[in-house]
């Protein structure tokens, strides 16, 4: 029985229902699609990437979709960096028309190195603690010879005795920063900052979730200032790992014979409407005034602001002028 002036927590799916009629909407689709559809065989490396990352797109959104239900949107937030990685990787692998297959051959041969590395690390571990036997031993010294020789392109070109820290000898910073997606950047600045933060267990995280008050009235005041906080928050993580999904799934659409791009318009709407924005192009089967013909409007691209230029400096042009007697007065 409910004691007088009692608080009841609801979860943060009872809280914000229509958030989640968006996650709902999109993992029903996407069970029918590919858990309940005969995918196509892959034959190339670059559709074996395409389809693992589908396949992992998928899983990490029902699994940020599960903790988010749950109001765990700080460890929703870890799993979005997934999948920010996963998007800009193959944003990596698709930059250069021609050369996909190549460089999702090298994608799936660092994968190896992984395995081999996961296993070193193990090897190393068991011999600090006594665990490993002598034939562990003789076999994981072999490995470590041959290593060298089998995933050379991935020696670390400065430090030779380490190994690159990612297939494209680029990190995910560089990727981010140097991507034709003006987006990209402040999207890893909100991910490996805020985000990153919550991922650790320093004082952010751990006083986060704690709301303390003397009576039941300040217990209701502090809770609705929290409240809106977890909204925002978890609103952030499901709208960044929704289009990010959804990005995948466009790289990806030749993996999943029922896919429909009209599909993702519908997911694009129904977010814009839960962020009270209007959506920036028409839905499909909507006619045009002026034309029987269906219309997208395509939102204007974010252009990089350029960086701020001291009058008195060198003009970036290589005039040897200063700025204030050169392209300034352009």
């Amino acid at each position: 029985m409910m004691k007088k002036g009692q608080i009841i927590f609801k979860s943060a799916k009872e809280r914000y229902p229509d958030l989640f009629a968006i996650t709902e909407f999109v993992i029903k689709q996407l069970h029918e699609w590919i858990d309940n559809a005969s995918t196509p065989t892959p034959r190339t490396a670059f559709e074996c990437v395409l389809h693992a990352c589908t396949v992992r797109a998928y899983n990490l959104y029902r699994s940020i979709n599960n903790l988010l239900e749950t109001d765990h949107w700080e460890d929703a937030g870890i799993l979005a960096r997934s999948m920010f990685e996963l998007v800009i990787n193959l944003e990596e692998i698709q930059q250069e028309l021609g050369k996909e297959e190549e460089k999702a051959r090298k994608y799936m041969r660092f994968n190896y190195l992984q395995q081999y590395l996961q296993t070193d690390a193990t090897q190393r571990y068991n011999q600090q603690t006594g665990r490993d036997r002598p034939s562990d031993s003789a076999r994981h010294s072999h490995l470590q010879k041959i290593a060298r020789s089998i995933f050379s392109e991935f020696v670390d070109p400065k430090r030779k005795s380490e190994w690159q820290k990612s297939w494209c000898g680029k990190s995910v910073h560089s990727l981010a920063k140097n991507s034709k997606d003006a987006m990209r950047y402040h999207h890893y600045k909100i991910l490996y900052s805020f985000f990153s933060e919550l991922s650790h267990s320093g004082p952010l995280p751990v006083m986060s979730s704690l709301i303390t008050g003397e009576t039941t009235e300040e217990m209701k005041q502090l809770w609705e200032g929290h409240d809106d906080r977890e909204k925002e928050h978890t609103a952030l993580v499901l709208s960044l790992s929704t289009i990010w999904l959804l990005e995948v799934l466009m790289r990806g659409k030749d993996m999943i014979p029922d896919y429909d791009l009209k599909w993702n318009f519908e997911v694009m709407k129904m977010l814009y409407s839960c962020h009270g924005v209007e959506p920036p192009l028409f839905p499909f089967g909507k006619q045009n005034q002026n034309t029987s013909q269906m219309q997208i409007i395509k939102p204007q691209p974010i252009i990089k602001p350029e960086p701020d230029i001291s009058r008195n400096s060198l003009c970036p042009c290589g005039s040897g002028k200063k700025y204030k007697k050169c392209c300034c007065k352009k």
